[in-house]
């Protein structure tokens, strides 16, 4: 399989960089953008902000948040819950991905094992897609 998926270049304290794809869907390894969290699905990527849903740390990832990755048809979607963990991840959310995709499997992590997985899957050519928290 070939990559499908943007690659996360890097990753730090409220910074992530990925690869960039042209509105023809190619992955462009050279052009890189930067967000302070992002939303990453096969064939594109874009800033998480969180205002758009109401999430928060405290109330967690909102079903809205996976919606968007969801249009994209992953088979994989990674949540992560921050570098230290502290972001929710509610049951309800995760009952939502199943009952919206059954097809969908589903890990959560912190942003620091998120990038890594996400990083292989991507490379391996699944249709990976996740959100990706880049502080607590």
């Amino acid at each position: 399989m070939s990559q499908c998926s943007p690659l996360i270049k890097k990753m730090s304290w409220g910074s992530i960089t990925v690869e960039t794809v042209s509105e023809d869907g190619t992955i462009n390894p050279n052009k890189l953008v930067t967000y302070r969290d992002a939303k990453l699905w096969p064939k594109g990527s874009r800033a998480w902000d969180w205002n758009e849903t109401g999430t928060g740390h405290f109330s967690g990832i909102q079903n809205a948040d996976v919606d968007e990755l969801l249009h994209h048809n992953p088979n994989i979607i990674i949540l992560s819950r921050g570098v230290l963990c502290q972001l929710k991840v509610p049951q309800m959310l995760i009952d939502y991905i199943s009952q919206t995709n059954s097809n969908v499997k589903v890990i959560v992590e912190s942003s620091k094992k998120a990038f890594k997985l996400y990083n292989q899957y991507a490379i391996e050519g699944e249709r990976v897609a996740a959100l990706i928290h880049t502080t607590c």
